[in-house]
């Protein structure tokens, strides 16, 4: 575990405690309690993840997420010591209601808003790297489902927006407003991706995707149903390419159940629905 005891003592920050919250795969994340208030720390760690980590500590991506309350307070970012301070929000239980799911539909449209920097990765050359770290670990044959996935949600003529592509219950949190957290993992992408993902986390029915859509802005037609389940294959496929990525840098071999978990559902889909 990394210790940011120097990199808060350098920024003169006094503390009372820190606890860790999460040790991530290419971060530590830490709750920090002041004499004021509560922070949450990030530290990322691992080169071997920075291909895919993108731009999330830059100025200009983190000042728009904040402007528009995407975002918690930034109190300090360096893109040079991958170090990242901001306030933290306590999230309260919300009822997953028609009104949630509107509103949440409407902050994914402001995060697909947000004007991408420069060296903006692309989904596509994120995927790259997923293909790479298979190679290392003999598993290309894994990757080869990707490419048939990819030419179903036709990303080539996909327009691109910035995406979050890590929305789970964890990094959407909930205090009179959303608010949505950790964006290591955000690129250049198609928006049914953080449309899709939120879906399928949170199991909604079709009155729910209606509401989601409603507050995004878009039908809930036969073509749009079609665009999400591909997308949800996609992203599970994914998700299970990502699982070996993680264990093969851990040392550790994929288990058999974690495969099974994710083909599983994966096959479930039913595109004629």
């Amino acid at each position: 575990m990394i210790d940011i005891t120097s990199d808060l003592k350098e920024l003169n920050i006094s503390y009372d405690k820190i606890n860790v919250v999460r040790q991530g795969e290419n971060s530590d994340t830490f709750l920090i309690t002041t004499s004021k208030k509560k922070l949450i720390a990030k530290k990322f760690k691992n080169l071997n993840f920075k291909t895919i980590t993108n731009t999330y500590l830059n100025k200009k991506i983190l000042n728009q997420l904040v402007d528009k309350k995407l975002f918690p307070k930034v109190v300090y970012q360096s893109e040079e010591k991958d170090f990242l301070i901001y306030e933290y929000v306590e999230s309260i239980k919300s009822n997953k209601d028609k009104l949630f799911y509107k509103n949440l539909g409407m902050k994914i449209r402001e995060i697909h808003e947000i004007k991408p920097c420069k060296n903006n990765l692309t989904f596509e050359q994120q995927l790259n790297f997923y293909k790479m770290s298979l190679g290392k670990v003999n598993k290309e044959k894994v990757y080869t489902r990707i490419e048939d996935l990819l030419n179903d949600i036709n990303i080539k003529k996909s327009k691109l927006v910035f995406s979050h592509n890590d929305l789970n219950a964890n990094n959407i949190l909930f205090n009179k407003d959303i608010c949505i957290i950790d964006y290591e993992y955000s690129s250049l992408n198609n928006k049914f991706c953080d449309l899709s993902k939120v879906i399928f986390e949170f199991q909604m029915t079709e009155e729910e995707i209606e509401s989601l859509l409603k507050g995004y802005r878009i039908n809930f037609d036969d073509v749009t149903k079609k665009k999400i389940i591909l997308w949800q294959r996609f992203n599970l496929y994914l998700d299970y390419i990502w699982s070996i990525i993680i264990s093969s840098n851990e040392n550790q071999l994929t288990k058999e159940n974690i495969e099974s978990f994710y083909l599983n559902k994966y096959i479930d889909f039913d595109l004629k629905n």
